[in-house]
């Protein structure tokens, strides 16, 4: 079993029967809220440790990081900034993301259907790159090197010498590729 922290609410179950938990390395924990209400956890995370963030109703704002980041919610913003790299999806919220490194594995994925992405990558990148949106645009300020083009709304490309696969998806929302400063 994987170490870490697991933080979830849990509200008292309405059926004795099914207990509501929350189960340590599991993608999803259930509970039955009663009310409505609003938690904001804060979360300090060590130098180094890996931070995996999810939510259903609500923004995931993980920054100064110095590791990997996966952020997911459904109905919010994604904020990320890490010395590592990063992956986010939403499906209502823009997602912003710095990543300081550009040594990931496997392929890094942003993903949202109504609203922004704009992802910031070291000058030193070297990525493929697969970008799409049905109403919006592209744009980056990095040399980006064309294999296929399909308008402002899809792109498919290099930068650098490529390798490693970058893939943003937006429906109703813009996409910004750009060099950190």
């Amino acid at each position: 079993m994987p170490k870490g922290a697991t933080i979830c609410a849990i509200y008292p179950s309405l059926d004795p029967n099914t207990p509501d938990q929350c189960v340590p390395g599991q993608n999803e924990h259930r509970s039955s809220p009663r009310n409505y209400v609003q938690i904001d956890f804060v979360v300090r995370v060590p130098a180094g440790v890996r931070f995996i963030g999810r939510n259903v109703n609500g923004d995931v704002d993980a920054t100064s990081l110095s590791a990997n980041v996966f952020a997911s919610t459904i109905n919010g913003w994604i904020h990320i900034s890490t010395r590592g790299h990063a992956q986010a999806s939403t499906i209502n919220g823009s997602i912003v993301a710095s990543l300081g490194s550009a040594n990931w594995v496997e392929s890094l994925l942003f993903h949202t259907i109504n609203g922004n992405i704009t992802v910031e990558l070291p000058a030193s990148a070297s990525t493929t790159v697969v970008a799409d949106t049905v109403s919006g645009g592209i744009t980056t300020n990095f040399r980006l090197t064309v294999r296929n083009y399909y308008g402002r709304q899809s792109v498919d490309g290099s930068i650098g010498g490529g390798g490693r696969d970058l893939s943003l998806t937006t429906i109703n929302g813009h996409i910004t590729l750009r060099s950190m400063p």
